[in-house]
């Protein structure tokens, strides 16, 4: 069935060019092609988009909704800015929901679940070793929601958007040396699928806990030295049993 178009502020648009939209900001905001506390500009923007203002005011309500977007007013919005209590939010809120996902997940892997963490990892290290850094987030990402995916459909749309945020902060403030950082998460990432392939929950939950961790303070570290994530440390002492 054809997507239909509707009508928005007496303006027809029509889904796919508000998706397309939405794909694209999201995207540019994601890299840091618009960065935080940009001023977005309705008009620069659909010209850049090559979409009608009514598609475009769409798609950025729906950032707005996800948390990428401010609204200022009426015509104006900028990109989200970055805070230290939103990043160590964000950080507990992963470690929180995570670790609970991969233990519900991990009793409901099979075989076919298991290669698929395998190719991933496979991917990762080969994309490392490359140097590509862009094309190695595309597993990364995948195996990151690879581990929670037989967890329940809510609990991984929750968990996708936070870790869209939580990407957002690393590829802003991670800038140094990246192949460094993917050689040492690697070991961190093998890890994690080892205890999911052994079959044990609490291990599987306890080294994803560990690993969302340590990225958090690295990324405080660099972006707020002295700032003391008091919600991160209590969300790993939960997870971790401590």
């Amino acid at each position: 069935m054809p997507a239909q178009s509707v009508e928005v502020a007496g303006e027809v648009t029509h889904p796919d060019e508000v998706s397309r939209a939405h794909h694209a900001l999201r995207r540019a905001i994601m890299r840091g092609e618009l960065r935080a506390g940009d001023r977005l500009s309705q008009v620069e923007l659909a010209r850049q988009l090559g979409v009608s203002r009514g598609p475009l005011r769409e798609a950025l309500r729906i950032l707005q909704r996800e948390g990428f977007v401010q609204q200022e007013s009426q015509h104006r919005a900028r990109v989200t800015a970055f805070s230290d209590e939103d990043l160590d939010e964000l950080y507990a809120m992963r470690i929180s929901l995570e670790a609970l996902a991969i233990g519900i997940a991990v009793p409901r892997m099979d075989e076919d679940h298991f290669q698929r963490l395998d190719q991933l990892l496979q991917d990762m290290d080969e994309k490392a070793r490359t140097g590509d850094v862009e094309q190695w987030e595309c597993p990364h990402e995948q195996f990151h929601r690879t581990l929670v995916h037989p967890s329940g459909p809510r609990l991984e749309r929750e968990i996708a958007l936070l870790s869209d945020h939580a990407t957002r902060y690393r590829l802003s403030f991670v800038s140094w040396n990246p192949l460094q950082w993917q050689a040492d998460t690697s070991a961190q990432h093998h890890t994690i699928a080892e205890a999911a392939k052994s079959g044990d929950a609490s291990a599987a939950a306890r080294a994803l806990a560990t690993h969302l961790g340590r990225t958090a303070l690295v990324v405080l570290s660099i972006a707020s030295p002295t700032y003391e994530p008091v919600r991160i440390r209590r969300a790993l002492a939960a997870a971790c049993g401590q």
